[in-house]
């Protein structure tokens, strides 16, 4: 029975080595060994370096590494296409100031930006110079000097 010891022993240790293993696997999440990209959103989430939570962040990044595994993470897109289509959907004369965000100030525009996503939005206020029709304004004649 004393040859069967180290044997015992042996199997004790590879059962607790998996079971440890099955943990620490749970823990990182399903996708932390399929997904390359997941470790670094984790540790973006584990650093605060993300507008979110850490439960939303890590929530998140696990949703987003299970779609790429699963081939169902769509960012083949343009973000300048996409951006494009969601102005096309806009009414015609707001249409171009949308436009406009997208590419940049035009000559006759000026834009200021404040705030920030993590403080709950940027906001950028854009001002437009237009040049109307030229308008005449009559100057009246000077009056005529009485005689003395």
């Amino acid at each position: 029975m004393q040859h069967h010891l180290p044997t015992l022993a042996g199997l004790v240790m590879a059962v607790s080595a998996i079971v440890f293993h099955i943990g620490a696997v749970d823990a990182a999440g399903p996708a932390a060994t399929a997904t390359p990209g997941y470790a670094k959103e984790r540790a973006d989430c584990e650093a605060g370096r993300t507008a979110q939570d850490r439960a939303t962040c890590l929530k998140e990044a696990g949703a987003a590494a299970a779609e790429k595994k699963r081939n169902a993470l769509d960012n083949a897109g343009s973000p300048r296409a996409n951006a494009s289509d969601r102005c096309n959907a806009l009414p015609a004369k707001d249409k171009a100031d949308c436009l406009a965000r997208i590419d940049g100030p035009a000559a006759n525009q000026q834009t200021r930006t404040s705030g920030s996503v993590a403080g709950g939005g940027v906001i950028r206020e854009t001002t437009t110079t237009t040049v109307g029709p030229a308008v005449v304004i009559p100057v009246p004649a000077a009056p005529a000097s009485a005689p003395r």
